[in-house]
C-alpha cells in the first residue's frame, strides 16, 4: 500500500517531465482503484493535489471507480461500499469518474452493474487473467451488458492488463521487435474477426516487475520513438476516460448484448484459507446484524470500531490472497498469509465486539449489577418468523454478581438448558422472564429405533452366543427420516415426510455427507500442472492451457465410530472416521423437531499438506437427468448456464449463501453459511465447461477446501477446522424463500441476559 502511494507521487513527476512531448506521445496515467488515492490524498501536501487536479483537468489523469480488485465473497452491500468514496473523490478533486476498472480477476457479481450505473459510472474495463480461469467472450471487445434492473452497461473486455508489454516485447526496447510483436496479433485479431479499428491494451507492469509496478518512463520513450519514426498503427496514451468516450462513438446496433453473470473462476483459491474465510463470513453477519438491532445513534468510539470491521472485510475479499511464489515456504508468503489471515481474524473480534455493544444498548443492561439476569433477549436476525427451540447458559440463573465486560467473551454453550419452542417475528426480539420459563426435557417428535436384530449360534451345552447385530437404525423428525447403518455410520436412505419422496439414489456410490478428497494421480502426473501447464504464449492469443487431467478421489477408509446424541429439539447422528489427509474427522447429521433443515457439520484437524489435493463433502440428489440449478451472488438468484455470460465460470462456484438442484416438484437446496464454494453435477475442476451436464442422480458438492493454485494462493491450511452446512429438501424451488431460509439458518436465534427488574 505504500508502494502504492509513492506510485501516484511518480505518475506526477512522469506526467510533468513529459508535458512538453507531442500531444500524441505524451503519457497518461489512470489510478486503477481508489483505496491507493485515498491512501495518497492522507498525506499530499497541497501543491501535489493541486497538480493532481490539473493533470485530471488536462485529461491525463483518471481513476477508476472501485475502490479495490475484488472477489464474488463480496456482498451487494460490500460492493456499494467499494463505490461509496466516488462521490467524494469528485466533490473533493472536481474528478469525472465514469469508468471503472476490474484487472486479474475472472468476474465480478451481476448485482454490480447496477450499481455501478447508480453510482454514474458508464464504463466497466474488464482485464481476465486466464491463468487457471478462462475469459468471457467476445474478447478482446466491447459488448452492452444488461444488469439485473433491465439497464444496459458498457464493457471493455479487454486483454489482461501485462499486454501492451508481452505482444509488443516492450523488454527488447526495440522498435522492430515491438513492430514484430504488435503484426503477430494484428494477425490473430483477423483471425477472429475482431470489428473495431482500434485496439485498446494497458501498460501497467515494466517487464522488470510485472505485478504491482510504477510508471515505466522506458516504454514511454518506446511510444514516442515508435510515432516520430512513423511507424504504423500510432500508438497513443490514454485514460480510461478516453476509452468511454471513443466507445460513446460506436451505435449501440454495433455491439453484442449480452446478459448474466460474470461467474468467477479464481476464488476457488479461497478455500485455500477455509477457516478465515469462515471467520469473514461471521463477522460480515455480526456487523449487519449490529446495523439491524441499532436503536440509538452509536457513541463515535463503537462506529470507529464497526467501520474499522467493515473496512478490515473489505481488504480480506480483495482478490490477491498470498505472495505470487507459494512454492517453497519464502519468508514473503508467510508474512502475506499472516498479513492476510490477521483482516479476517480482527475483523470477526470487532463485529463480535460491535454485535453484543448493541444487544447491551437493546437490553438496557448496566455496566453492573448485584444480581443474576431475571429476562432473556431473543434476537431473531432472520427474515422469517421462528418458533424454535433456544438454548441458554445455566450459569445465568446462578447467584452472585456481573459485569458487562463479561457478556463480550466468546459464547461457550456447554451447561445448558433449552427453553421453547418460542415465536420470534422476522427482524423482531422477545424480552421473557426467566422465572416463567421452565428448561424442557424432550420433543417427543424426534425418535431413534435401532432395528438391529441379534444373530447368533448354538455352543457347546445349547449355549447361544451373540456374534453379532444385523440391519439399520433410523432417525426421524417431523419432516425427515434417516435410515442408516450403525455399525459403520453410512446413511442408507433419507426420506422427506413432507413430499413422501426418496432423497439419495438408491445404492449410489456415495452417502449423505460423504468425504472425498481429490488429488492428481501421482502415477500420471501429481503436479498442479496435471491439470494446468502455462505457456504465456498460448494465455497471450486466450487459448486454453487447461489439461483433461487423471484424478484419484479418495473417501473415508475407515470408520471408528458412530453414535446417537439426543437433544431437547434436535437428534444428531455422529461419525468418525479415519480420512486421507485429516485426523480427528467427525461428522454430524442433525434433525431438528424445529426447522426442516438438515444440519451438516464437519470438524477435523487438517494435516499439513503441499501437495496439490481437494476435499469434498457430497450429497448425492435422485433427480432426473435435465435438473436444473440456481445459486445465488450478492443477493441475486443465478440460473445456472441460463443466466451466465458466455465463458463465464460453470464448473464452479461462489454462492453467497445457498446452491439450489431442483426439477419439476422437488429439489434440495444446501445452505452455505461458512464456506462459499461448490458444485453442481459432478466434480468438475478442470477444463472449462460451456454447459453443465444434466445427468440423473447429480451431485451436490460442497468444496470447502484445495489447495489446487499454484500461486497467489497458500498451498497448506494445517489446523483445526470446522464448518457447517444445511440442507434443506422441498417442493418447487422458490428463490426469495431460499434465500430467506439461507439466511435463517446462517443466523441462528440470540439469547442475551437482561436485567430488567
Amino acid at each position: 500500500m505504500e508502494l502504492q502511494r509513492e506510485y501516484i507521487d511518480q505518475a506526477l513527476r512522469l506526467l510533468a517531465e513529459t508535458a512538453d512531448w507531442p500531444e500524441e506521445s505524451r503519457p497518461k496515467w489512470t489510478c486503477e482503484v481508489t483505496a491507493p488515492v485515498l491512501k495518497w490524498l492522507e498525506t499530499a501536501s497541497a501543491t501535489d493535489v493541486e497538480s493532481f487536479i490539473m493533470f485530471v483537468r488536462q485529461g491525463r489523469l483518471a481513476i477508476g471507480a472501485m475502490r479495490y480488485n475484488i472477489t464474488p465473497l463480496n456482498s451487494v452491500a460490500q460492493l456499494a461500499r467499494q463505490l461509496a468514496p466516488v462521490d467524494e473523490l469528485r466533490e473533493s478533486l472536481g474528478v469525472r469518474i465514469s469508468t471503472a476498472i476490474q484487472h486479474d480477476v475472472n468476474g465480478v457479481p451481476w448485482p454490480l452493474s447496477d450499481l455501478l450505473l447508480h453510482r454514474g459510472v458508464d464504463l466497466l474495463v474488464m482485464g481476465v487473467n486466464t491463468h487457471l480461469g478462462a475469459p468471457v467472450r467476445p474478447r478482446p471487445g466491447v459488448f452492452r451488458w444488461r444488469t439485473p434492473s433491465g439497464r444496459e452497461l458498457r464493457v471493455m473486455n479487454g486483454n489482461h492488463y501485462t499486454m501492451f508489454d508481452q505482444i509488443l516485447l516492450t523488454w527488447e526496447r526495440s522498435l522492430d521487435a515491438m513492430q514484430n510483436g504488435l503484426c503477430s496479433y494484428l494477425n490473430q485479431l483477423e483471425r477472429i474477426d475482431y470489428p473495431h479499428d482500434f485496439l485498446y491494451l494497458t501498460t501497467t507492469a515494466a517487464p522488470e516487475m510485472w505485478d504491482n509496478s510504477p510508471p515505466n518512463l522506458s516504454v514511454a520513450k518506446l511510444i514516442r520513438q515508435w510515432n516520430e519514426a512513423g511507424r504504423q498503427p500510432r500508438i497513443r496514451y490514454v485514460t480510461t476516460e478516453d476509452l468511454l468516450e471513443r466507445i460513446r462513438l460506436i451505435p449501440d446496433e454495433k455491439l453484442p448484448l449480452l446478459s448474466g453473470d460474470w461467474t468467477d473462476y479464481w476464488n476457488f483459491g479461497c478455500a485455500s484459507t477455509a477457516g478465515n474465510v469462515a471467520r469473514s463470513r461471521a463477522a460480515k453477519r455480526m456487523l449487519d446484524t449490529a446495523d439491524g438491532l441499532a436503536v440509538l445513534p452509536r457513541p463515535e468510539a463503537v462506529r470507529r470500531v464497526a467501520e474499522r470491521a467493515s473496512d478490515l472485510l473489505d481488504l480480506f475479499n480483495e482478490h490477491t490472497w498470498s505472495y505470487w511464489d507459494t512454492a517453497d515456504g519464502l519468508d514473503p508468503a508467510l508474512v502475506q498469509d499472516h498479513l492476510k489471515a490477521s483482516l479476517a481474524i480482527e475483523a470477526r473480534e470487532l463485529a463480535g465486539y460491535v454485535l453484543t455493544h448493541e444487544l447491551e444498548t437493546l437490553a438496557g443492561n448496566a455496566a453492573h449489577s448485584e444480581t443474576p439476569p431475571d429476562h432473556v433477549l431473543l434476537v431473531n436476525p432472520s427474515p422469517i418468523v421462528r418458533t424454535e427451540y433456544v438454548e441458554i447458559p445455566s450459569a445465568w440463573r446462578n447467584p452472585g454478581p456481573r459485569l458487562r465486560c463479561e457478556r463480550f467473551k466468546p459464547s461457550a454453550l456447554t451447561n445448558v438448558e433449552t427453553i421453547g419452542p418460542i415465536e420470534i417475528p422476522a427482524f423482531g426480539t422477545k424480552s421473557l422472564p426467566l422465572v416463567l420459563l421452565a428448561p424442557v426435557t424432550e420433543d417427543t417428535r424426534l425418535r431413534h429405533e435401532d432395528r438391529r436384530t441379534p444373530v447368533t449360534f448354538r455352543a457347546f451345552n445349547n449355549v447361544r452366543i451373540e456374534v453379532a447385530r444385523k440391519g439399520d437404525a433410523l432417525l426421524e423428525s417431523p419432516t425427515h427420516r434417516l435410515t442408516y447403518n450403525p455399525e459403520t455410520g453410512r446413511i442408507i436412505a433419507l426420506f422427506d415426510k413432507i413430499l413422501s419422496r426418496e432423497i439419495l439414489p438408491v445404492d449410489g456410490p456415495y452417502d449423505l455427507f460423504d468425504f472425498v478428497r481429490e488429488r492428481p494421480d501421482a502415477l500420471i502426473d501429481g503436479r498442479r500442472e496435471a491439470f494446468y501447464d502455462r505457456d504465456l504464449d498460448r494465455e497471450k492469443i486466450d487459448q486454453s492451457c487447461w489439461k483433461s487431467w487423471r484424478a484419484v478421489r479418495e473417501r473415508a477408509s475407515r470408520p471408528i465410530s458412530c453414535r446417537v446424541e439426543r437433544g431437547v429439539g434436535s437428534i444428531t447422528l455422529i461419525r468418525c472416521f479415519e480420512a486421507p489427509g485429516v485426523e480427528q474427522f467427525v461428522q454430524r447429521i442433525i434433525l431438528r423437531a424445529d426447522s426442516p433443515v438438515i444440519g451438516l457439520e464437519a470438524e477435523f484437524e487438517k494435516l499439513a499438506q503441499t501437495e496439490p489435493e481437494a476435499i469434498y463433502f457430497v450429497i448425492p440428489l435422485a433427480l432426473p437427468s435435465g435438473w436444473r440449478a440456481h445459486f445465488d451472488t450478492a443477493g441475486r438468484a443465478v440460473e445456472l448456464d441460463a443466466e451466465q455470460l458466455p465463458g463465464a465460470c460453470r464448473s464452479w462456484l461462489t454462492v453467497e449463501s445457498y446452491l439450489a438442484l431442483y426439477t419439476e416438484g422437488w429439489g434440495a437446496t444446501l445452505f452455505c453459511p461458512d464456506a462459499p464454494m461448490v458444485m453442481a453435477g459432478d466434480f468438475h475442476f478442470g477444463p472449462p465447461l460451456e454447459t453443465v451436464p444434466r445427468l440423473e442422480n447429480p451431485l451436490l458438492l460442497a468444496w470447502p477446501l484445495n489447495n489446487y493454485w499454484n500461486t497467489n494462493f497458500p498451498r497448506s491450511q494445517p489446523g483445526a477446522i470446522r464448518l457447517r452446512y444445511g440442507l434443506l429438501t422441498h417442493g418447487t424451488f422458490d428463490a426469495g424463500e431460499a434465500s430467506r431460509q439461507a439466511i435463517a439458518f446462517a443466523r441462528p436465534i440470540i439469547a442475551h441476559p437482561q436485567w430488567i427488574s
